[in-house]
């Protein structure tokens, strides 16, 4: 899928969250989920991920801790606060309405009548 990171952008943060919702992680595996969800037709960039972490770290929406892996080598777990929990919440609401409009207006699926 061409242009997928423009797609991805503005819910990166949303997606960060939902996955630090139901397990810890760090920013590799989060990469391989993504791709993995979406059968490799989404990607978000390192780059682009690691400013979404640094963001929702500076918003307090997440936290990180270092841990050592299997082979002994440190790696930055990250997981989610309760503001994060909060933000994801409040955009779970909104996303059914973000997601009907944009099926409507994308698919051609919307009324509208002109006044001349």
């Amino acid at each position: 899928m061409t242009n997928s990171g423009e797609y991805m952008r503005g819910f990166t943060d949303f997606i960060v969250l939902s996955i630090l919702n139901k397990f810890n992680s760090y920013g590799y595996e989060m990469n391989k989920i993504i791709e993995s969800v979406s059968d490799q037709h989404f990607q978000v960039t390192e780059a682009a991920l690691y400013f979404a972490l640094k963001r929702l770290a500076e918003d307090k929406k997440i936290t990180s801790y270092k841990e050592n892996n299997k082979k002994g080598m440190s790696r930055r777990y990250y997981q989610i606060t309760p503001d994060g929990i909060a933000a994801l919440h409040n955009f779970r609401q909104d996303w059914i309405q973000i997601e009907n409009t944009l099926s409507s207006l994308v698919g051609g699926k919307f009324e509208y009548s002109r006044e001349d």
